[in-house]
């Protein structure tokens, strides 16, 4: 009975001791394309962890882009996910720039062209050609890392989920140019512009 108390004691005392795991923000990316196939690198089975200061890149290029894309209509290096914080803030973040020379991207159906970036709500749709990207993101504690974890959809879902308002996108080079899709109207606030030399 003594024994059975130490044991029991001592696993209390390293419970305690141990560091609190902290939660992690993870970017949850659902895809869907009509030829699935052009998913095919990609990786389902579970999360994949990044630093903070890391660029994930998506593309045709499977030798610069986390998220190879197969598809020879897709850019080389289509777009860029990037984290960061607000200023005072804990809470982190994450912006998008659209690096394709041939295709403009949308978000939530404000345009960006090439070298634009914005600013990412919790919940958003990309689209460019036929691709769609339902992104959303959960909040963690951890200041160092971040998730991204992509599930494939067989069906479109552009216009099956309510997305939030996003900050107004500044060009870098060229004007913007909104599509044709009405947009509510709402207060927008100004994105930050990037450095065109973090292109390589």
């Amino acid at each position: 009975m003594k024994r059975l108390q130490e044991i029991a004691m001592h696993s209390t005392m390293s419970f305690e001791s141990e560091d609190t795991e902290q939660t992690i923000t993870c970017l949850n990316i659902n895809v869907y394309h009509p030829q699935a196939t052009v998913f095919t690198s990609l990786n389902y089975a579970g999360k994949q962890k990044y630093r903070v200061e890391e660029m994930v890149m998506f593309g045709r290029d499977s030798k610069v882009c986390h998220f190879p894309l197969m598809d020879k209509r897709a850019s080389r290096m289509q777009f860029i996910i990037q984290a960061f914080r607000h200023c005072e803030s804990s809470e982190l973040c994450f912006e998008i720039k659209n690096t394709s020379l041939k295709s403009k991207l949308s978000v939530n159906n404000i345009s960006l062209d090439h070298l634009n970036k914005i600013d990412l709500p919790r919940k958003c749709i990309l689209r460019f050609g036929e691709y769609q990207f339902y992104l959303e993101k959960d909040d963690g504690e951890d200041r160092e890392h971040f998730e991204i974890f992509i599930k494939l959809s067989l069906v479109p879902f552009c216009q099956e989920v309510n997305v939030e308002t996003l900050t107004h996108p500044v060009p870098e080079i060229g004007p913007l140019k909104f599509m044709d899709v009405p947009v509510p109207q709402y207060q927008f606030q100004t994105a930050v512009e990037s450095d065109e030399n973090e292109i390589n």
